[in-house]
């Protein structure tokens, strides 16, 4: 740890990423994203909010999905469980921030509204001033600060979705006392959805002959009240420092119901065909950063930052089991309280420095704890047997410690460098297994301007994949019916050890007008230590637990481009991905289910004589087959979706806007298979969608 931390004491100094507008007041400007994106040495893809908000979208990762290289996993309009992804990985390999702090991957940015954002940086090649645990990149969520005028807008929006109603009221509040800058951003909202689910199971023999087959049609409803606040406190102090208070606070409620009536064509019936299941969940997070910044002499700066975070969840679940007959009698109820605690801090600072005209110096470090407390008791009853009771409880903790150093280089009118170099240092600790580890991640990024209209880009990186706290926790998810190879059980693995990584990103860039940009990208990974599932029967019950096994190549190419002409704006992405794992046979042993294909269009029209805009967007995700092991091999079907929306501008004070999201209506198909040569089990879920339409009134006062 000594030679360490000496060593990184040595090393270049940083500019951290600080931003006047992250820790003082922000003055509204007119920017123009396509030129600042073509300048920054680091390549990175920045979205304000105008944009965010356009289609009137009521939750952040429904926007996301339309944003250069960016694909969202799930179901469409699932909401739950959803992934965030870049080069096709979703997160755990994409590292996603809120205010350049990372979040765990169960963040529910499925309730955080577009209205609370300021921007959103997309960043394809990890950088040495956030977390090197990027391997597929970054995307920071930057929450909305204080304006320098006063501002006091609303919104109140009303939704629908196959018969279900949901609506959503916004308030934005800010102003200015002196040297005190004030901002409150909130949102109240309920949603409704549900699902029609079409499952069909069915087994083969050796000899291909069928022995099982069964019909599982299933209804599930979910509903979500929700309510979000987003403070923001600045002060401007003596001696050109500042001092900044930003939170986001987040309380959710959450009912779903599930039924399931089960047919048997051929075989026996599952435990419980007729079986139904209450899930009520109650949650809630509190993120809450201070941030201290001064200015010293010599162009140099010194920001510290402290922040807490804080999330609860306490579930009750009720699953009831009737067996098969006409009397479908009750033979098992399971009832589960559980929850979860998951508390951290984090503590970060900078030092950073202009050293003459071509070169931005700059030093810190990072520094965070968390801990997770998971219990779960349940009660099994039985008909005809004595009940059943379990009480569990287990608690994991992953400290980290990260030295950081980089230098932003201009070398030439036409060539600028970025070098970085990040020391981190993980200790996890679940029962009685510790891991540590360290990764050392060098980092260079270069941009190449040719001739006036297009460059080239490259960077060069070290990056890891570090196991999620969850992942470490012995602790068994139990599936109450229908348990087999390809519906097991799960089970952490406190023994994991991070994923690491080198890779390099090539992009060439055109920009031939104002606004206009044609971009080509090229990316390659070599992932060590690859974490995949391990499938395996404990007594009569499969289950899977995540293991270190194999190496992975990533390799993707992705197609760009913007086109404003005159009052109709175009834009349009392809991607397209490969990877391969070394320790699953192929075809098909696919890195992580990645994407193979994505691509999305849009435009946007403003009418010449109507204070009206129009516009639609279309994403496609591709099928993919993923070879989870030697045995087991799964499919998610294709995904279309089509937004649109229509905005009648009254005056600079009101405004109303209709949208139309998930149009198609498109049934998300995922299946399962299973052969281990004395046999074959198939597994095929359909589940539905349909289009929700939303009316909102937008004003200031």
């Amino acid at each position: 740890m000594r030679t360490t931390l000496l060593l990184c004491s040595l090393a270049l100094p940083w500019p951290a990423a600080v931003r006047a507008d992250d820790t003082l007041p922000s003055v509204t400007i007119s920017v123009d994203r396509t030129a600042q994106r073509r300048n920054d040495t680091v390549s990175t893809i920045t979205v304000g909010h105008d944009e965010l908000i356009r289609q009137g979208d009521r939750a952040l990762i429904d926007v996301l999905k339309r944003l250069p290289g960016v694909s969202v996993g799930g179901a469409p309009g699932a909401g739950q469980g959803q992934q965030i992804a870049l080069h096709g990985l979703g997160q755990g390999y994409t590292l996603v921030m809120l205010d350049g702090v990372a979040v765990p991957n169960d963040f529910a940015l499925d309730s955080l509204d577009p209205e609370l954002v300021e921007r959103v940086e997309i960043r394809r090649a990890a950088t040495a001033e956030f977390s090197a645990q990027a391997i597929a990149g970054a995307i920071n969520i930057v929450l909305k600060k204080a304006a320098a005028k006063p501002q006091r807008e609303f919104k109140l929006g009303a939704s629908t979705s196959a018969g279900l109603h949901a609506g959503s009221a916004t308030l934005q509040w800010s102003g200015k006392r002196q040297s005190l800058t004030y901002a409150l951003a909130g949102t109240l909202s309920r949603t409704a959805r549900a699902s029609d689910i079409d499952e069909w199971d069915r087994n083969l023999d050796i000899d291909g002959n069928t022995t099982a087959l069964r019909h599982v049609p299933q209804r599930e409803t979910v509903r979500v009240y929700g309510l979000e606040l987003a403070p923001r406190l600045s002060w401007a102090m003596a001696d050109e420092a500042s001092l900044a208070w930003q939170s986001l606070v987040s309380v959710k409620r959450l009912a779903t119901r599930h039924l399931g009536m089960e047919t048997a064509y051929v075989g026996g019936s599952s435990s419980y065909p007729d079986n139904h299941s209450d899930f009520d969940q109650e949650s809630s997070t509190v993120r809450s950063d201070l941030q201290w910044l001064r200015k010293l002499g010599a162009g140099a700066s010194l920001d510290v930052k402290l922040g807490v975070n804080y999330n609860h969840r306490s579930n009750d679940f009720v699953f009831e089991g009737r067996g098969p007959g006409p009397e479908r009698v009750l033979r098992a109820t399971h009832l589960v309280d559980s929850g979860v605690d998951d508390a951290g801090v984090t503590f970060s600072g900078s030092y950073r420095l202009q050293l003459g005209e071509h070169h931005l110096l700059a030093a810190g470090w990072d520094a965070g704890r968390r801990r997770r407390a998971d219990f779960r008791r349940e009660r099994q009853l039985l008909a005809g047997a004595e009940p059943a009771l379990s009480d569990e409880a287990y608690a994991a903790t992953a400290a980290r410690l990260a030295l950081y150093a980089q230098d932003e280089w201009e070398v030439s009118a036409r060539w600028s460098l970025y070098l970085g170099l990040r020391w981190e240092g993980l200790r996890t600790a679940s029962g009685q297994v510790n891991v540590r580890s360290q990764v050392w991640s060098p980092l260079l990024q270069s941009l190449w301007k040719l001739r006036g209209e297009d460059q080239l880009r490259l960077a060069l990186t070290r990056t890891y994949k570090a196991p999620e706290i969850f992942e470490l926790l012995p602790r068994r998810y139990t599936v109450d019916n229908g348990n087999s190879a390809t519906n097991p059980d799960t089970r952490g693995n406190p023994a994991l050890r991070p994923e690491l990584a080198w890779g390099i990103d090539a992009a060439y860039e055109y920009y031939p007008a104002k606004g206009v940009l044609l971009g080509l990208s090229g990316s390659l990974r070599q992932v060590k230590g690859v974490m995949r599932d391990q499938l395996y029967l404990a007594g009569e019950r499969w289950v899977a637990t995540p293991v270190n096994g194999g190496d992975a190549l990533v390799r993707g190419l992705e197609l760009e481009a913007k086109l404003p002409l005159g009052a109709v704006d175009l834009r349009a992405n392809l991607a397209r991905n490969w990877s391969r794992v070394t320790g699953v046979p192929g075809p098909d042993n696919r890195l992580d289910s990645q994407l193979p294909w994505s691509a999305s269009a849009g435009g946007d029209y403003r009418l010449a004589r109507l204070p009206l805009s129009l516009g639609a967007s279309f994403t496609y995700q591709a099928g993919v087959r993923a070879r989870i092991s030697n045995s087991m091999l799964a499919y998610a079907g294709v995904k279309r979706e089509l937004d649109a929306y229509a905005l009648w501008k009254w005056s600079d004070k009101l405004r109303l806007r209709m949208s139309g999201a998930n149009l198609l209506g498109q049934r998300h198909v995922t299946r399962g298979v299973f052969d281990d040569g004395d046999g074959r089990m198939l597994r095929s879920v359909s589940a539905a969608s349909d289009p929700t339409w939303r009316l909102m009134l937008e004003g200031s006062l």
